[in-house]
């Protein structure tokens, strides 16, 4: 119910336009160096793996030029999402978990109130925002990264023509699978920044039960993006 309350009063906060934008630039561009070489190194690995699994399969068979529409759905609408996200939730979800619930144990909070300085807004608000809108670029940029790397693979390994593998994704690629891993991107973002809050929030004690919400801000944090992503496919199917 606590997750459910801090949404709503930050979708509110938004919509009214009540956003501390020097804050919002600050954790957007704390977010993206931080995240940023984590998902991109997993991106190129797991399209790495992708080319060294499947591309000789393929190819022995005639099926080379498949490869890249499998490719290119496999990364865009399911692995780099979730994976990425799951990246995220480790770099990003933590540190605002760790840091709130330091917060809250120290007193910080409760001496934002006595300033009238609402802490959801001031604390939530703008990491929110920044997850909401920079996820799915840097996602986005994961998955074009593991589909090139899972080409170049490929070509390294067996020769595979440019042509032959990007003509399938022109063929069969649609801009709703693009729009796909970026709505997927938004949500888990989300869904990140919530969890992370409200466990942040939620802190009681000391040095222990600061440990202990950034560690169940990534197990719930993998949870709820995995329950997501098959509520979304489904849908999306």
């Amino acid at each position: 119910m606590d997750a459910i309350r801090n949404l709503f009063l930050i979708l509110k906060s938004i919509f009214q336009l009540k956003i501390p934008w020097a804050d919002f630039i600050h954790q957007s561009s704390y977010l993206i160096f931080n995240v940023i070489n984590p998902v991109f190194i997993i991106s190129i690995a797991l399209g790495i793996v992708i080319g060294i699994q499947l591309g000789p399969e393929f190819i022995s068979r005639g099926l080379g030029n498949q490869l890249g529409i499998l490719s290119a759905l496999t990364m865009t609408r399911e692995l780099i999402p979730v994976v990425g996200s799951m990246m995220i939730a480790t770099q990003y979800g933590t540190g605002i978990a760790a840091e709130i619930a330091n917060m809250k144990i120290t007193e910080q909070i409760d001496a934002l109130k006595i300033f009238r300085v609402d802490p959801l807004y001031y604390l939530a608000v703008p990491r929110f925002l920044a997850a909401v809108l920079f996820c799915p670029v840097i996602i986005w940029l994961g998955s074009l990264l593991a589909v090139i790397s899972s080409y170049l693979t490929v070509w390294l390994r067996e020769g595979l023509s440019f042509q032959g593998f990007l003509g399938t994704i022109w063929s069969y690629y649609k801009v709703d699978d693009m729009f796909l891993c970026i709505y997927k991107a938004s949500i888990f973002g989300a869904i990140i920044v919530i969890t992370a809050i409200t466990l942040g929030f939620q802190a009681k004690g000391g040095a222990k039960e600061v440990g202990g919400a950034t560690t169940m801000t990534v197990i719930l944090s993998f949870i709820l993006i995995v329950l997501a992503d098959y509520i979304i496919t489904a849908i999306y199917l």
